[in-house]
């Protein structure tokens, strides 16, 4: 009794360790001299002893020493032993108790499985943890709370989400789970998303933000995003967005790309083309950049594009406003799959779609023109933006150069050019490509001009150029011998 007095006096005054155990080995000493034997009880106090400065060591030459002394150990001492093991990760320790209580007669409890699953935890033994819990159900024990707690915290900080989830799936089912033990849907959460690991995300966002009112912080709901698009889940990433907005956070165009490519992986084209309406109620203005999500989805697909066409005529119908940027989209993809009809016709239906032509329409319409070679339509259709007040960007007029390059005429080539410097505005690579290309043909006396040009502008003239004015030169040299 004397020495719980010590202990507990030592803790209430905060003596130091090597004083606390100096004083309870002079009251064992003590006890000796007088004749006083010993008992479990007495060791218990001297191992509390030792493990207020973390010292192990002792744990089990104590238990040989009673046993010297003729004293069963107690079923407490053990424990005891296996708790200051299991604090400093001491496997060797907790091992040699354990063997001791099997051969004591003490069978395995429900706190002598937690004990060694701390020392699992410390020592960051996953595997064998779960065969322990795998062991505890075989043997008919139930695992505490506390126990379930342990294994999950490891099983996060080794970022395992998806084990960590069924342990916790585990843990829930006890009577003893806690409202405030709910805060480890919100640490899976996050530790799945960063981990990539989207079943186990899509359950939890369901707990943590959905059914427990967790508030995620933008980043985590990023890594969601990212995942809900990855796996062409829409729902989920609408989820998100619509916490994203509830929490206050600035929207961005971040948040709505995987949104896109959810919905345009689906095949759900009229939903997709939604979400530029969306973005744009709320001040972010939708480009062709954003579309490139979609644009990738129906890339070649003809029968894509035509369904996306039907889907904004369909929108139009139902008195729903139709997007320039998805109006523009279809209009390139048709471009790009050499439907030029399509296109053209496409941009004939602005009007009764309800859309407004901008820019890059008209860059998306020029493609079409510029393929079918079509200079007179492309003017026609240049002119036509102008007048409703489009301004011409560098990428338009430099595909109003390339367009005149598909001509036998190609001199209004050069007043679009002019009017680019006159703008102050650097023409694309690609229209001084074809200029050079088409005055190399042509044996143009403007060829070197242009070359200057170019290369003022920072762009090289590549192999593949060169390569093709040396053969056209070849071809006038042999035109000469003939």
């Amino acid at each position: 009794m004397k020495m719980f007095r010590v202990l507990d006096d030592s803790a209430a005054r905060h003596h130091g360790t090597v004083s606390t155990i100096s004083r309870v080995l002079q009251l064992a000493n003590e006890l000796r001299a007088n004749g006083v034997k010993l008992n479990t009880e007495s060791y218990e106090h001297i191992l509390s002893a030792y493990a207020k400065r973390g010292d192990v060591s002792r744990a089990y030459s104590l238990l040989k020493q009673m046993e010297g002394e003729g004293i069963t150990p107690s079923r407490e001492y053990c424990q005891k032993a296996l708790q200051l093991a299991a604090k400093t990760g001491d496997t060797i320790v907790q091992a040699k108790m354990l063997h001791a209580m099997e051969q004591l007669g003490y069978h395995k409890t429900t706190k002598t499985y937690h004990y060694m699953l701390l020392c699992m935890r410390q020592n960051l033994e996953l595997e064998r943890a779960l065969d322990t819990l795998e062991t505890m159900k075989r043997a008919n024990l139930v695992p505490g709370l506390l126990s379930y707690l342990t294994v999950i915290d490891m099983a996060l900080h080794l970022r395992e989400p998806s084990i960590a989830c069924d342990i916790l799936d585990e843990a829930e089912k006890l009577d003893t789970f806690r409202e405030k033990d709910k805060v480890l849907y919100m640490q899976l959460l996050r530790c799945a998303a960063v981990e990539g690991h989207y079943t186990t995300v899509r359950a939890t966002w369901k707990k943590a933000v959905m059914e427990c009112g967790f508030d995620p912080d933008e980043g985590l709901c990023l890594y969601v995003l990212h995942l809900a698009g990855k796996h062409n889940d829409p729902k989920l990433a609408g989820d998100v967005i619509r916490i994203i907005g509830e929490l206050g956070y600035t929207y961005r165009e971040c948040h709505f790309a995987p949104l896109l490519d959810a919905f345009a992986s689906t095949g759900d084209i009229a939903n997709t083309f939604k979400v530029f309406s969306s973005m744009r109620k709320i001040g972010i203005i939708p480009d062709k950049k954003t579309a490139l999500p979609v644009a990738y989805k129906i890339g070649r697909d003809i029968n894509a594009i035509h369904k996306a066409k039907e889907a904004l005529q369909d929108m139009a119908d139902r008195g729903e406003p139709v997007d320039v940027t998805a109006f523009n989209l279809v209009i390139h993809a048709f471009a790009f799959n050499r439907k030029y009809d399509d296109a053209i016709s496409l941009y004939g239906q602005a009007k009764r779609l309800g859309v407004a032509p901008n820019s890059e329409t008209l860059d998306a319409t020029l493609d079409a023109c510029i393929h079918c070679k079509d200079a007179e339509l492309g003017v026609s259709i240049y002119q036509e933006c102008v007048s409703r007040g489009i301004k011409a960007s560098a990428t338009s007029l430099s595909k109003m150069v390339t367009l005149m390059c598909t001509q036998e005429d190609y001199e209004d080539a050069f007043t679009y050019l002019e009017r680019m410097k006159k703008l102050n505005m650097i023409p694309l690579r690609g229209c001084y490509f074809k200029l050079v290309k088409t005055l190399s043909r042509a044996n143009d006396p403007r060829l070197d001009i242009a070359l200057e040009d170019m290369r003022a502008y920072g762009y090289d003239t590549s192999t593949h150029m060169h390569e093709f004015m040396e053969r056209e030169e070849e071809k006038r040299d042999l035109a000469h011998l003939v």
